[in-house]
């Protein structure tokens, strides 16, 4: 019976859409991914192609093409505090198609499912103003950089920052907010670190520690 259901779930992981209303239609290993009504593997594919050339291209950051789906998929659910999607040069996030386009502005539209409810509608309300407001800051990030959304005391503040995931020390590789980076001066141990191409680069350890053979780590004493 579990080989059995294991083979439904991958058919249905091969199929160009699978419609679904809800999580509740989603595996435990994806979420549903609302501008689509289908649901997404969590973290995303792996090796995942690239667009067709020239006619589409997927944000910059945490957003890959999925072939059977001919779109852009986002690798982790989105929220209010999600980062807008980035698209580079005069490229054009439509959300509609969910991909990056060219000659036009940014879009957005909603498609409502049979299953919607007063409370999801407050939701995708306060969604929508989110990603608004971080289109405002995005606009002002130079291409090469991202828009992070700002945690407080007591969760997302709905401010963004544009830091450069190559070389951002607290936010290397992506953004820590969002869970994608990695905080450099948090490794445990680290006396010198730098953000070398979107990788952490230990230099020296604090005393007591030692640097470990493969240099991603300190070593306790």
């Amino acid at each position: 019976m579990a080989r059995f259901t294991s083979l439904l779930l991958l058919a249905a992981a091969t199929l160009p859409f699978v419609f679904a209303t809800s999580s509740d239609d989603c595996a435990d290993n994806e979420f549903f991914y609302d501008a689509k009504s289908c649901c997404a593997p969590q973290g995303g594919i792996s090796n995942p192609p690239s667009p067709p050339q020239g006619e589409n291209q997927c944000p910059t950051s945490g957003w890959y093409w999925h072939p059977e789906k001919e779109c852009c998929l986002p690798k982790q659910p989105q929220t209010p505090s999600s980062p807008p999607p980035q698209c580079g040069g005069n490229w054009f996030w439509n959300e509609g198609s969910s991909t990056c386009c060219t000659g036009g502005s940014t879009t957005t539209s909603t498609t409502p499912t049979p299953s919607a409810n007063a409370s999801k509608k407050r939701d995708n309300i306060a969604h929508k103003r989110a990603v608004a407001k971080a289109r405002r800051s995005v606009l002002t990030c130079p291409d090469d950089m991202y828009a992070c959304p700002i945690s407080g005391l007591t969760g997302p503040t709905g401010d963004f920052e544009c830091i450069d995931p190559k070389a951002e020390l607290e936010s290397c590789g992506g953004c820590v907010s969002t869970g994608e980076g990695q905080d450099c001066t948090a490794i445990e141990g680290v006396w010198n670190v730098g953000c070398e191409q979107g990788h952490c680069a230990i230099y020296t350890c604090a005393q007591g520690y030692k640097l470990s053979t493969d240099g991603a780590s300190c070593l306790k004493l």
